[in-house]
């Protein structure tokens, strides 16, 4: 008897084709290589900095501390994480610690709220915000040594891979729009130009592109452009606010995080660069979790016994 493909056989064999690569697709091309992810987290009572596995295992909070902890930033080898502290009493100072919450050293202090430190590539220097009299980035050694102001009516620096060039929000020209400038201060560039109020830019790996969120028809929406701005994506769609979008490693996937109403329910996502394939990684109900940040180390900072990461904790369907 002769095989005939029917039409209903030929969508479910497609189905399931579909079905079966994105589950491969999750695994290898997002798991296994994001490593952990650092957050801020409210779940006790004030925020502390945590950090989780890729798939949203493993939760722990890394400063312990009564002081607000928030805005982490890996080291490029892993080793360690910048944040923002007021555990010295005045406003918010740069301070690293090790990868696993030990040994904790303010780098920065004077006037002025201190904000969003930004390792360079090469893990010699430290850009980040000052909110003074007048808002400005500013870069310094990795130890806090020899700090310089790069830029005024600056704000939120991201360090391109290639550490020419740093991008960042300015306000100058009356809306929220992403500049870049070059490392000397050379060279100031807008990039964009659409007129919507923008936050958090971020290099890809490949230096190639810009993640970051603007407001769209009254929401935040995670959108992805050209490193000059073109080819503009918009790559959330459900009507909540989605911020901080950061890069993994491979340039694969992007971690953000969703504000669904009410005062403390914001959880941690991750999703592809094509904006497919969507997961929340932390919980839900009253969770108040922030500010992502992914480890470059990939698969190095799993226990030797995990191969690959299975997902298994992940009980939110797929968003396509």
């Amino acid at each position: 008897m002769r095989f005939k493909l029917t039409p209903r056989f030929v969508l479910f064999a497609v189905l399931c084709i579909s079905l079966t690569s994105e589950k491969l697709w999750l695994r290898n091309a997002l798991a296994a290589n994001t490593g952990r992810i650092a957050f801020t987290s409210l779940r006790d009572g004030n925020p502390e900095i945590y950090v989780m596995d890729a798939d949203g295992g493993n939760q722990e909070n890394l400063t312990n501390h009564p002081a607000y902890d928030l805005e982490p930033d890996w080291s490029p080898d892993g080793t360690k994480i910048a944040f923002i502290s007021g555990r010295d009493g005045g406003r918010f100072q740069i301070h690293v610690m090790d990868a696993d919450g030990k040994n904790v050293i303010r780098l920065t202090d004077g006037q002025g709220t201190k904000r969003h430190p930004n390792w360079s590539p090469d893990g010699r220097k430290i850009a980040f915000s000052v909110d003074d009299q007048v808002d400005y980035i500013a870069v310094m050694d990795a130890d806090g040594r020899n700090r310089e102001k790069l830029e005024n009516h600056a704000w939120e620096p991201s360090w391109s891979p290639d550490g020419k060039q740093i991008a960042f929000v300015s306000w100058r020209d009356g809306f929220g729009e992403i500049y870049v400038i070059g490392v000397g201060g050379q060279g100031r560039k807008r990039v964009t130009h659409d007129f919507a109020p923008k936050h958090h830019p971020s290099f890809s790996p490949d230096g190639r592109r810009i993640a970051y969120e603007a407001e769209h028809e009254g929401f935040s929406h995670i959108f992805v452009a050209g490193a000059d701005g073109k080819n503009r994506a918009r790559l959330t769609h459900n009507e909540e606010n989605h911020w901080g979008p950061t890069w993994s490693p491979d340039g694969q996937a992007i971690a953000y995080y969703v504000w669904h109403g009410g005062w403390a329910h914001r959880t941690i996502h991750l999703m592809a660069t094509n904006g497919r394939y969507i997961r929340q990684l932390s919980d839900g109900g009253n969770a108040f979790d922030y500010e992502p940040d992914i480890s470059p180390l990939g698969l190095a900072v799993f226990p030797a016994s995990k191969t690959s990461t299975t997902w298994g904790r992940l009980k939110i369907p797929f968003e396509k």
